[in-house]
């Protein structure tokens, strides 16, 4: 099995990259028991989240992909508010803004939360997004924007996309399909695109036809295919994941 020392560089990309501010971070006293990540334009601020979610959210990555540490980052619930001190006015997309932003937040997470992470690359099911014989049914962007719309609505989900490319897009199917998501199409440009799909995750080989009749959207596979002319192959490969080798839970501040 190969292993990175992900916390040696980790200490020297989260220790050089931009940093919040001002950041408060306080156990959530919400009664609610959802939770939410919101970041804007100067500021960042989260509401009864749990470190695991933090993890996954500055990595990027998804619930697989993270394993071990303590039992309470699964369970301890956190507020944040954090300021930039800066408008960010040289961010030309959307997509280099959340990069910036999680970037701010591991450099957080590694100071308020002592947080240390080990990187492994381990074999695991995964899928390859692959350019179906036909080619894509996509439309070229002039610009990486990276902007993402999803919606559920009756009858399955949607999602809309400015300026996406291939490896934005294999990262968000990454978390719909349950596994990860290699971009294997060879397109380097940059597409807007829309997709409507079911949240039934039928095999590839299933066919378009849901077995919930009230579901009137085709399955991600089928959607894929015939709405973008992509499809996801499924197959053995590796994929990084995030061992927690330290955590601590931050005094209010």
């Amino acid at each position: 099995m190969k292993l990175a020392l992900f916390l040696l560089t980790a200490i020297v990309a989260w220790g050089q990259g931009p940093v919040f501010e001002v950041a408060s971070v306080k156990p959530s006293r919400s009664i609610r028991e959802g939770s939410s990540i919101h970041n804007e334009i100067g500021r960042f601020e989260t509401e009864n989240v749990t470190l695991f979610q933090l993890i996954q959210y500055a990595l990027p990555a998804q619930d697989f992909q993270v394993v071990g540490g303590p039992g309470w980052i699964g369970d301890a619930r956190f507020d944040i508010v954090a300021r930039t001190g800066q408008s960010d006015s040289d961010v030309k997309n959307q997509a280099e803004r959340i990069a910036r932003i999680r970037a701010r937040l591991r450099h957080l997470l590694e100071d308020r939360f002592q947080l240390q992470l080990r990187e492994e690359q381990r074999e695991m099911p995964v899928y390859g997004l692959e350019v179906e014989k036909g080619g894509v049914r996509m439309k070229a962007a002039v610009a990486p924007i990276g902007n993402v719309n999803r919606n559920s609505v009756p009858g399955g989900s949607t999602m809309s996309g400015k300026g996406m490319t291939m490896q934005r897009l294999a990262e968000i199917l990454s978390g719909i399909a349950g596994r990860p998501v290699h971009d294997e199409t060879g397109l380097n440009g940059a597409y807007d695109l829309e997709i409507k799909y079911s949240l039934e995750m039928a095999p590839p080989d299933a066919g378009a036809t849901p077995k919930d009749s009230s579901i009137t959207y085709p399955s991600l596979f089928t959607a894929l295919k015939e709405q973008l002319g992509l499809r996801l192959t499924g197959k053995k490969g590796t994929a990084p994941v995030w061992v927690v080798v330290r955590a601590e839970k931050p005094g209010e501040n």
